[in-house]
């Protein structure tokens, strides 16, 4: 059984001298942890508990009780006002055990309640958000800090999932969405995009000069492609968007370039997601869930059917590699989809492990979980057809945890 223990806010008193959210307060109770946000991730791991409590902004001079429970009615509010599509978990896959918790004289936290959650009750790929509040304040001249008296518990369901290791010298080509092989490709034209993709790094390049400097993750070279590095003494182990060409879905030399380096290393071993996304007239960058670019453009669309290597065309979309068979990736990829809709940061941030295949606006999804058709293939989830093909020794591996 995982357990989450949803600890005390540090420098509280400071917090207190002046106002929150514009609401000022004397001494007050509040859900602890929500002066700063009310959101609470909670990370249903098969059977999981969470213990939240309830933190007064000075010690006690007496008992305080306090009554927590769920206030499932507040979600539709919390919805309009964050422009989120939460839903409520099954009621069936939680349990509230210990309503009312105490604040003891001299302390400023109280005792715990129990909130438990069984995964195989939620289902992948949704959101799902319990607020749970203070009710009543008895004992003490104290009462609940509005803004900060609930918390908004986000359940999040982890899964275990198949992933497929590049090893350093293979990959994927998607010959469907090359224009050479596919003069109809869907996505030589994209007036609106998302690209994103799970990887986890074994290990980077170890020098930082030309193609030895850089392992290509997914995108079209010259063109719209993540890779770590750039060969031109740009830290291997640093996140780039290369390129991210927006303008004539035809000719390289009118299109707007917005080329982002992401100024973060990041370690082997742990997987991230990313994600790009284009409305038509910004381009943001998102990682892991949360935005850290964004640029504004002129407009026009997203080519992925071809590589920009000059005004050589005659390459296209690929995972794990780049300008011919060489930039290769050293680790595990997964969950790979484009669209030709630009998400939400809802709709990222609640399917990074997974998507419905029928999505609206679901151009092609691989999810790399060992599922191998007769000619080799990895299935396009969609059923549209746009295959994965591997070369080089691709292994896929078990036991891979979704959302670590």
């Amino acid at each position: 059984m995982k357990k989450y223990i949803f600890g005390t806010l540090a420098a509280v008193a400071m917090i207190f001298s002046g106002c929150n959210n514009g609401e000022e307060f004397n001494d007050a109770v509040f859900m602890t942890g929500t002066l700063t946000s009310s959101n609470v991730r909670f990370l249903v791991d098969g059977q999981s508990e969470m213990a939240l409590t309830v933190s007064s902004s000075a010690k006690a001079s007496s008992d305080v009780t306090i009554e927590v429970k769920a206030t499932p009615e507040m979600l539709e509010a919390y919805n309009k006002k964050t422009g989120r599509n939460y839903q409520l978990p099954p009621e069936d896959a939680y349990s509230i055990e210990g309503g009312k918790v105490v604040i003891k004289s001299g302390t400023a936290q109280s005792t715990q309640v129990k909130l438990s959650a069984d995964g195989d009750k939620l289902q992948e790929g949704v959101g799902y958000c319990l607020p749970v509040s203070i009710a009543s304040v008895e004992g003490a001249d104290l009462q609940p800090i509005e803004s900060a008296r609930t918390a908004y518990i986000l359940f999040t369901k982890v899964i275990n999932i198949k992933a497929a290791n590049l090893g350093g010298n293979g990959g994927f080509d998607i010959k469907g969405f090359w224009i050479s092989q596919n003069e109809n490709s869907p996505v030589q034209d994209l007036k609106a995009m998302t690209l994103e993709m799970k990887v986890l790094p074994v290990s980077f390049p170890r020098t930082t000069s030309g193609d030895a400097g850089i392992a290509s993750l997914c995108g079209c070279e010259e063109n719209f492609l993540f890779r770590f590095g750039d060969g031109a003494g740009f830290a291997t182990n640093k996140l780039q968007l290369a390129k991210g060409s927006i303008g004539n879905p035809t000719h390289p030399d009118q299109k707007e370039h917005f080329d982002t380096k992401i100024d973060k290393e990041f370690p082997t071993g742990h997987w991230l997601h990313f994600a790009a996304v284009y409305d038509g007239h910004f381009l943001r960058i998102y990682l892991d869930g949360e935005l850290i670019h964004s640029v504004e453009s002129q407009g026009g669309s997203i080519n992925l059917s071809m590589a920009y290597d000059g005004h050589s065309w005659d390459d296209g979309f690929s995972i794990g590699r780049s300008t011919g068979y060489k930039r290769y990736f050293n680790g595990y990829v997964s969950e790979c989809r484009v669209w030709n809709v630009a998400r939400t940061l809802d709709e990222i941030e609640n399917g990074i492990c997974y998507v419905d295949p029928t999505s609206e606006g679901l151009v092609a999804y691989w999810r790399f979980n060992g599922e191998v058709q007769d000619d080799g293939t990895v299935r396009d989830e969609t059923g549209h057809g746009y295959d994965a093909t591997p070369f080089g020794n691709v292994q896929y591996v078990d036991n891979q945890k979704c959302p670590f």
